[in-house]
C-alpha cells in the first residue's frame, strides 16, 4: 500500500463532487471533525496532510515528488471512468499510449508525405485529443490547489489584466467578462446570468462574485454566519 493511500483516497472523494468533498478538503487540510457534532475544527499546531504547492508539477530537469505524482494519477485516474479521448481514458491517452508508434498505426505506417488526407486528420484528432486530456487535467489539478488554498487560508495574489472599454480603452480592471448590465458599471461574471430583476450595482457585483467562487467555496460561504443573516434578513423585508 502506498504511504499516501489516505489522502489519495480524499482527493478521489472531493474530485467526485460527493457531500463530502468539503470535508475532504478540510481533512487535507489539517482540520479535524467532531464525531459527535460533526463540525470541523482546526487543532493546534495542525499541519496541512496536503498542500497546494505539493500539487505543482516539477520544474524542467527537476524529479517529481511521489506525493505529487499519486495525487496526479488519482485526478486522472478520477476522470478516466469514461473513454472520451479519442477512444482512450484519460490515464491511457497520457502516461500510457506510445504516442508516435500509435500514429504510425493510424497511418498504416506511412510517414510524412506519404500519408493520405484521412490519415492526416486522424493522426491530427488523436494529437487534438491529447492536447485536450492534457489540458483538462491541468484545470482539474488548479482547481484542487484553489480549493486547498481557500481551505487554509493562503492568499495569491492576482494579476491586474487590462480589458477594453466599449470606446475601445485599455483599463485595469482584471480578469472579468466585458459586458456591462444596464444599472451599473459592474461587469457580469464570465459564464454568469445576473438576473434582469436585479439593478442595483452592488447587488449585481455580488452575484458576479458568487458566480466565481468553486463549489468547495460556496460550501464555505453558505456555513457562514454571515450569510444565514442575510436571509433572514431577506426574508424580514416587506
Amino acid at each position: 500500500m502506498s504511504k499516501f493511500e489516505n489522502i489519495i483516497a480524499r482527493v478521489d472523494t472531493y474530485l467526485k463532487g460527493m457531500e463530502s468533498a468539503l470535508g475532504s478538503i478540510k481533512w487535507l487540510s489539517g482540520h479535524r471533525m467532531n464525531e459527535r457534532t460533526g463540525e470541523w475544527t482546526i487543532p493546534k499546531n495542525a499541519k496541512p496532510r496536503l498542500t497546494a504547492s505539493d500539487c505543482v508539477g516539477p520544474a524542467k530537469g527537476d524529479k517529481p515528488t511521489a506525493l505529487y505524482l499519486a495525487v496526479r494519477k488519482s485526478v486522472a485516474q478520477s476522470k478516466s471512468k469514461h473513454a472520451k479521448y479519442a477512444g482512450f481514458t484519460m490515464v491511457q491517452i497520457l502516461d500510457e499510449v506510445d504516442a508516435a508508434a500509435y500514429k504510425l498505426k493510424l497511418c498504416d505506417g506511412n510517414v510524412g508525405k506519404k500519408r493520405t488526407a484521412a490519415q492526416v486528420k486522424r493522426v491530427a484528432a488523436f494529437s487534438n485529443a491529447k492536447v485536450a486530456a492534457s489540458r483538462d487535467l491541468g484545470r482539474d489539478m488548479s482547481n484542487l490547489r484553489r480549493d486547498l488554498n481557500t481551505a487554509q487560508g493562503v492568499v495569491t495574489p492576482q494579476k491586474d489584466g487590462k480589458q477594453k472599454t466599449a470606446a475601445g480603452k485599455s483599463s485595469s480592471t482584471g480578469n472579468v467578462a466585458g459586458r456591462e448590465v444596464e444599472s451599473g458599471t459592474t461587469p457580469e461574471a464570465k459564464g454568469s446570468a445576473v438576473p434582469h430583476a436585479i439593478q442595483h450595482p452592488t447587488l449585481v457585483e455580488l452575484v458576479n462574485k458568487l458566480a466565481q467562487l468553486s463549489e468547495v467555496q460556496q460550501k464555505t460561504l453558505a456555513d457562514h454566519v454571515v450569510v444565514k443573516g442575510m436571509l433572514k434578513a431577506l426574508t424580514a423585508i416587506k
